[in-house]
């Protein structure tokens, strides 16, 4: 395991924690099943999350995590490559995918958790990342996130050092 892999797998702790603490139920996308690969990294979804609301209906989502230094630079990668992005891969299997990116680098003013939902970008748009605690339909918690970022670069800058 390369260390890329580690922190992505890292990274997937704790976006699942993210979710736990905001009394999310978080389970494995296929459990048992091998992920759907393209190139040498798995892009599948990572794991189901699911809440139920006070009315008795639940929410359900599908999440993928992966972890770049830099997001910005990721993501204007996957804007050059244009329909041989590996969004454009994913989105065709899973069109209400969240892609959750941590960065251990993020610009000034942004968070450590960003997301991309599949389902809000338009045909021929650019992706572009928010930060989580602007996914609404989540309702996840400044705090919570604020928590997950000081322990994230913590484990980061020690593995690098």
């Amino acid at each position: 395991m390369d260390l890329l892999e580690a922190k992505s797998r890292i990274a997937e702790a704790l976006v699942a924690s993210i979710f736990r603490r905001a009394r999310y139920d978080v389970q494995p996308f296929r459990p048992g099943q091998p992920p759907l690969r393209f190139g040498r990294e798995n892009f599948s979804p990572d794991f189901r999350i699911t809440q139920r609301l006070d009315d008795g209906d639940e929410q359900k989502y599908l999440v993928a995590v992966k972890c770049r230094p830099s997001a910005e630079q990721f993501i204007s990668v996957e804007n050059q490559r244009g329909n041989r992005s590996i969004f454009h891969m994913m989105r065709r299997h899973w069109p209400t995918l969240y892609f959750v990116l941590v960065t251990e680098r993020p610009e000034a003013g942004r968070s450590c958790f960003q997301v991309l939902a599949f389902d809000t970008v338009r045909q021929g748009e650019p992706f572009r990342m928010v930060d989580l605690v602007e996914i609404k339909e989540f309702g996840v918690f400044a705090h919570n996130v604020e928590d997950h970022e000081a322990l994230a670069r913590s484990i980061f800058s020690s593995l690098t050092a």
